[in-house]
């Protein structure tokens, strides 16, 4: 099981990297066009703001299993190992609720965006795909966030 999380997550960095490294060639491409060619790309903003939301949630994943989101450990260091664990606990409770809730929110936005057609307004490229793929990202993290709640102690 450990194996098959560790391999998504780490597919699942693969694609924000891949994400990340498309966005740098769109913007780098966008600013020489508009200084030395006077030509900007006109799509960049579109896929920019699709490609950010892929990278994200991509990410996500990875940084939820190694436990790498925000946090403030002023206490955490003072209190007993049966406690932090507790804590440890408490947190993966939180974050799968939160993911929860975001996978949810993101899987009817998609259906909402399907419905209605909703499409990029220079390249009309269809916005639900790109959601569902998000929402399944999210969802993934979800996973990994309740396998991290059932086993409060391990790491990967």
């Amino acid at each position: 099981m450990k194996t098959m999380i560790k391999r998504t997550s780490n597919w699942m960095a693969a694609a924000a990297s891949i994400c990340l490294l498309g966005l740098m060639l769109i913007t780098f491409s966008d600013v020489v066009g508009r200084y030395f060619f006077d030509a900007p790309l006109v799509y960049t903003v579109e896929l920019v703001e699709l490609g950010m939301g892929l990278m994200i949630f991509f990410g996500l994943g990875l940084t939820t299993l190694n436990r790498g989101h925000i946090a403030v450990d002023l206490i955490v260091g003072m209190v007993p190992r049966v406690t932090r664990l507790w804590l440890a606990g408490f947190s993966a409770l939180i974050a799968v609720l939160f993911f929860g809730l975001i996978t949810w929110r993101l899987w009817d936005r998609a259906m909402n965006f399907w419905s209605d057609g909703l499409a990029t307004q220079i390249l009309f490229l269809p916005v639900a795909p790109v959601v569902f793929v998000m929402a399944v990202a999210s969802g993934i993290t979800t996973l990994f966030a309740i396998w991290l709640l059932l086993h409060p102690a391990t790491k990967i």
